[in-house]
C-alpha cells in the first residue's frame, strides 16, 4: 500500500486504515509504504535513467523494489492536487515502478519484472464532485494517464480505481461511513481474488503463504 498525502489526519488515513484492517481481518498482510513519513526523494538522478548502459537501483529504490516483488498487488492512495496525483507519487512511479524500465520497455508492454501480472487498486480523493471533474474531463484523463497506461505499459494483471469525491473538512459522518465501507468491500473482494489465487495458481507462480497487498 502506498500511501501520498502528508496528513496522518486526512480521510486518507482513514481509508489507508480501513483497507488494511480488512486485509487484516482476512488473514492476510498490508505493507504500507507511507511516503512523506518515510521521506522518499521522488526525483529522479541522471544516473537513474534506465538508458545508461551500466545501471543499477539507488539503494532506496532497491529496497522498494524488493517489496513490489514479494509483494502481489499494489495498492495506490492518495488525493488528487490541480488534476493530477501528488509529485510524491509520481516521483514513486518514476523512480520505484519505472526502475531500469525504459521507453521502449513501456510501449512494447515488455513488463516490468516486479509488478508484472500483479493487480493495480487505487483509491484517490477529491474535494470537488465527480460531476464537476467529470465536466473537466478530469476523470477520464485520470484513468487514462494514471491507471490504464501504468497497468498496461507495466503488464500488471488487474487495474481498478475508486474515485471518492465531496472529501472536505468536516465531512458527514454517515457520507465518510459509506465510503469507507465501500473501501472495506473492495479490500475484501482482492483479498479474496489474491485467496484464490494462492489456492489455484496464479500467473506469477507465488507460493507465499500470507498474501500481500
Amino acid at each position: 500500500m502506498v500511501y501520498a498525502n502528508p496528513s496522518s489526519a486526512s480521510f486518507d488515513h482513514a481509508i489507508l486504515d480501513a483497507y488494511a484492517s480488512e486485509v487484516d481481518r482476512h488473514g492476510q498482510e498490508a505493507v504500507i509504504r507511507d511516503l512523506y513519513a518515510m521521506g522518499f526523494d521522488p526525483v529522479l538522478k541522471l544516473e537513474e535513467r534506465p538508458a545508461l548502459t551500466r545501471w543499477a537501483p539507488a539503494p532506496d529504490v532497491a529496497a522498494e523494489l524488493d517489496v513490489l516483488h514479494h509483494s502481489e498487488a499494489l495498492v495506490l492512495i492518495y488525493p488528487i492536487w490541480f488534476g493530477t496525483p501528488p509529485a510524491i507519487l509520481k516521483g514513486y512511479v518514476e523512480r520505484v515502478m519505472g526502475a531500469g524500465y525504459d521507453f521502449r520497455d513501456l510501449q512494447e508492454q515488455a513488463g516490468q519484472p516486479a509488478l508484472r501480472g500483479k493487480h493495480l487498486l487505487s483509491f484517490s480523493t477529491s474535494g470537488t464532485s465527480l460531476a464537476w471533474l467529470d465536466e473537466q474531463e478530469q476523470v477520464l484523463s485520470l484513468r487514462k494517464a494514471f491507471d490504464v497506461y501504468l497497468w498496461r505499459g507495466f503488464a500488471m494483471g488487474q487495474c481498478e480505481h475508486v474515485m471518492i469525491d465531496n472529501v472536505v473538512p468536516r465531512l458527514e459522518p454517515n457520507y465518510a461511513r459509506q465510503q469507507l465501507d465501500r473501501v472495506r468491500s473492495t479490500a475484501a473482494r482482492l483479498c479474496a481474488a489474491l485467496e484464490d489465487e494462492r489456492r489455484f495458481g496464479t500467473p506469477q507462480g507465488s507460493s507465499a503463504e500470507r498474501r500481500r497487498a
